[in-house]
């Protein structure tokens, strides 16, 4: 037999008749009969942790990328948007886009901040977002767009209520691990 062979058989001591094996470097024992694992250690609540608090990173700047690109195209273009949107008022749309610009910044830079400042911004930023869903909602329903400007609306408060929903997910995997 190779070493590497003989090194994974004699990692875990076992007997084909007890259904148990014992890890020789963790000291786990796995039950092999009913397929359970001993409860996480400290390494995997660890990895864990780092997995939601690398989610959470990357989402936080997709988030803003998206309101970076979108943002600036409400702010360059008003009026081309607003003939999209047809609601008349060009000056808001350019409005609209400048405050995106800000939360941009904020999004990027939470997305390198601390851990302990990453904890306790984020909800406010899912606020943000979930503020934009509600807004988006509202004004659909008070009919301040066309056909093409409800779906618009409509879409952009579809992507951005997945950010905050994987921003929110994250932020609690995040404060349960510790």
């Amino acid at each position: 037999m190779g070493s590497m062979t003989s090194e994974v058989i004699d990692a875990g001591h076992s007997s084909p008749h007890d259904g148990l094996m014992t890890n020789t470097t963790t000291g786990a024992t796995t039950d092999t009969k009913t397929k359970h694992s001993p409860a996480p250690g400290p390494t995997a609540r660890a990895v864990e942790h780092g997995d939601g608090e690398r989610r959470l990173r990357i989402v936080l700047r997709l988030n803003a990328a998206n309101c970076v690109v979108f943002g600036a195209l409400l702010v360059a273009r008003p009026a081309r948007v607003d003939e999209l949107l047809d609601t008349g008022h060009p000056g808001w749309v350019r409005l609209v886009g400048l405050g995106l610009l800000p939360f941009a910044a904020l999004c990027a830079w939470l997305s390198t901040a601390s851990l302990p400042t990453l904890r306790r911004i984020t909800p406010h930023v899912v606020a943000g977002d979930v503020a934009w869903v509600v807004a988006s909602v509202v004004t659909v329903l008070a009919g301040w767009y066309s056909g093409g400007g409800i779906i618009a609306v409509l879409a952009m408060a579809a992507i951005v209520d997945v950010f905050a929903l994987l921003q929110w997910t994250a932020w609690r995997r995040l404060r349960r691990t510790h």
